[in-house]
């Protein structure tokens, strides 16, 4: 690739370190930023220029491969691009060439122009010379000040990491392919941070603890040949392989092949039974008289049906759907039973206010104008709040999605709501078939070994996606640790 090309490199390592946004943050060291960016401007042009090509190149080539070029890859991944390449200038920093591997650009750097860094920033070049990727998990955090993590590979104890920016933009149980080094007496990322969603990083754990496997059968077949009685634990061969020079490719790699795939795959249309887009609604009443008297008149409602005599809540049914095949012996002369209406959304009242969710703008409409029309003396005007569920499907990984419309509702009432909202679901899903769990409900898989295995990651994504969600509405989190408690079942990493 032309010089050109490394000289927009440097120009993204720049961007990288002074975007500090979700996938990158900025550098622990005051001047460790410009002390890379020195490093990477003075290794051009002379012997080390070489060497550089041929980290970038076994980064690239696999997109060179397929037809994608430098250029084309960088416009490709769009705010991602920065961080993408700012992992590689890092492998580029840490990799050591010559005989027996004596050779490192850093060193060679600070040979000839280490009187122009400060110790600080020395001792961040230093630290990045010596470091080794990995992909780590947030187990906890506090708001602007650090995060815990947990080396995914390497299957390590958790360590702090002081991380103000990325303490503010991670959620909980998110995965990172970062590089953590220590300072004195702490330890922070160095500038390149990539978010990997769960699921690619799962993917990228299942092939390396494979490949370490094999690596193992590989170190003891050539002990044998030289008569030795030598093993290597799973642990060493995967510290052995972060260690090879191939670790940051295989990740790069991973992420951007990934990333492109799902950036440019076409996205489904979400539609509801009505065909309808399927947007997430709620309409918020506020009640002008007494809850009691409200419940009484929506207990009026015909198309209203309470879930339980003892409970403010309501769904909402429409028209009938084909009759369910029940034996005889149940039916009970009864003309309604095995008969199922169609669910077109749920009320409840809570803090003063009469609540209707559903999966449609035109639902929304037309609930609103159902409830006005037979409840209208007991409620106040009502605020309507759309999220469409696609938006985030089309968020490149690691960026915030769009901030939904919202109802002017004060902080703690939204939090009560968002609480008794995802109790009341998730205390009914613990009973209920899960796909992920192999249609098995929550209580019964983690009654096995395997079952457990997937429960936890399961309730990691659950998790997870209410930390992001948080981030998004600069709320705090829903307290999701009971559904452990529930399912009796150790929290990693105890509790946030």
């Amino acid at each position: 690739m032309p010089t050109r090309g490394w000289r927009s490199a440097v120009a993204c390592h720049l961007r990288a370190f002074r975007d500090a946004g979700s996938v990158t943050f900025l550098s622990c060291v005051s001047g460790g930023e410009r002390a890379v960016t020195n490093v990477m401007q003075w290794a051009s042009g002379n012997d080390w220029e070489d060497r550089k090509n041929s980290v970038f190149a076994a980064h690239l080539e696999h997109f060179e491969e397929l037809g994608i070029s430098y250029e084309e890859l960088f416009n490709r991944l769009g705010s991602l691009g920065p961080p993408f390449f700012a992992c590689i200038i890092e492998d580029f920093l840490s990799a050591r060439f010559g005989e027996g591997g004596k050779e490192n650009v850093v060193d060679g750097y600070l040979a000839r122009r280490g009187w122009l860094e400060k110790g600080p920033a020395r001792n961040y070049l230093l630290a990045l010379r010596d470091s080794t990727p990995s992909l780590y998990e947030v187990v906890s955090f506090k708001r602007g000040r650090e995060l815990t993590v947990r080396d995914l590979i390497r299957e390590s104890e958790p360590v702090r990491v002081d991380e103000k920016a990325g303490s503010e933009t991670l959620g909980l149980w998110d995965c990172v392919f970062a590089r953590v080094v220590r300072l004195g007496r702490t330890r922070c990322f160095t500038g390149a941070v990539l978010h990997f969603p769960r699921e690619l990083a799962q993917h990228c754990i299942a092939r390396l603890g494979g490949i370490a496997k094999d690596l193992q059968k590989e170190i003891q077949k050539a002990a044998k040949k030289l008569g030795e009685d030598r093993e290597a634990s799973e642990a060493e061969a995967r510290d052995f392989l972060l260690q090879s020079p191939k670790a940051g490719v295989f990740f790069t790699t991973s992420y951007a092949e990934w990333t492109l795939e799902r950036l440019e795959a076409p996205l489904l249309q979400m539609r509801n039974t009505d065909d309808e887009p399927l947007v997430l609604s709620t309409v918020r009443f506020p009640i002008k008289g007494s809850e009691t008297e409200v419940a009484a008149a929506l207990d009026d409602v015909p198309e209203f049906d309470r879930a339980d005599g003892n409970e403010l809540r309501w769904s909402w049914q429409g028209r009938s759907l084909s009759p369910l095949r029940l034996p005889k012996e149940l039916l009970q002369d009864d003309p309604e039973a095995g008969v199922a209406y169609l669910d077109l959304g749920s009320a409840e009242i809570v803090d003063g206010a009469l609540l209707l969710h559903l999966n449609s703008v035109e639902r929304a409409e037309r609930g609103r104008e159902l409830l006005n029309s037979r409840l209208g003396p007991l409620l106040g005007n009502p605020l309507t709040s759309h999220e469409d569920p696609a938006q985030r499907l089309r968020t490149p990984p690691g960026e915030p999605a769009p901030e939904p419309k919202k109802p002017d509702l004060p902080p703690e009432v939204m939090e009560a709501l968002v609480r008794g909202q995802y109790e009341e679901h998730y205390r009914q899903v613990l009973d209920e078939p899960v796909p992920m769990l192999g249609n098995r409900t929550p209580r019964r898989a983690a009654k096995t070994k395997k079952g457990r295995a997937a429960v936890v990651e399961w309730l990691k994504g659950i998790e997870n996606l209410e930390s992001r969600s948080a981030v998004d509405d600069s709320r705090r989190p829903v307290d999701l640790s009971w559904l452990w408690e529930e399912l009796k079942i150790p929290r990693p990493g105890g509790n946030r």
